[in-house]
């Protein structure tokens, strides 16, 4: 057998598939987070899209014109600390990482909250008030824990690399015009083929 073969049964957790659990916040429990970055710059990733069975995106004309306006799906990799219900870290330190797909409404409350405390520095606590549609408050911690040492920090970009691709690849289906007239029905309006504007998130963060 070659020497770089692995051998193993059904315990091997980084065989996915390519398939990410999403971050879901719980209604009464705090979990503390960190948004993933290797750039300052590139915290998210995100496009206009639309909801009927799935998620897709926008096009232009006739999907707004049945289901209204887009609106954007953001996305960012995120590290969630094991702690108990109040957000304060347990030990053995431990974190499992996570896709976070959210809303524009959530993306606000980071903007906001980014004006006084860098998410770039900072680790955020996430407290749920509805569960079913995600809503949820926002505070700051004083410190980044993931970012405390070198060589964790290290290791948790490259643990972050294939989740970023999935949330780049899992935003929304690319439906063509006619997959969008199968799945709404009708015939979609003139300049309905015309793409979405992508979403440049890269310095909308201008404080960080």
């Amino acid at each position: 057998m070659p020497s770089n073969v692995e051998v193993f049964g059904f315990e091997n957790e980084n065989i996915r598939g390519n398939v990410w659990e999403k971050y879901k916040a719980k209604k009464g429990v705090v979990d503390r987070l960190g948004i993933i970055f290797s750039d300052p710059k590139v915290l998210f990733a995100g496009n206009k899209v639309h909801f009927k069975d799935r998620f897709f995106l926008c096009k232009g004309g006739y999907c707004c014109d049945i289901l209204g306006p887009s609106k954007y799906r953001i996305g960012s990799v995120i590290i969630k600390y094991t702690t108990d219900k109040l957000g304060n870290i347990k030990q053995p330190f431990d974190y499992t990482l996570f896709p976070w797909m959210f809303s524009e409404q959530t993306y606000t409350k980071l903007k906001t909250l980014n004006v006084d405390f860098s998410v770039a520095t900072h680790d955020i606590k996430i407290g749920c008030t509805n569960e079913d549609y995600q809503h949820i408050d926002i505070t700051p911690c004083q410190e980044s824990i993931w970012q405390a040492k070198a060589e964790l920090r290290a290791k948790i970009l490259e643990e972050a690399k294939p989740i970023w691709d999935y949330i780049k690849r899992g935003i929304a289906s690319d439906l063509s015009v006619e997959e969008i007239k199968d799945l709404l029905g009708g015939t979609p309006t003139a300049g309905g083929a015309d793409p979405s504007t992508k979403l440049d998130l890269d310095s909308v963060l201008s404080q960080v």
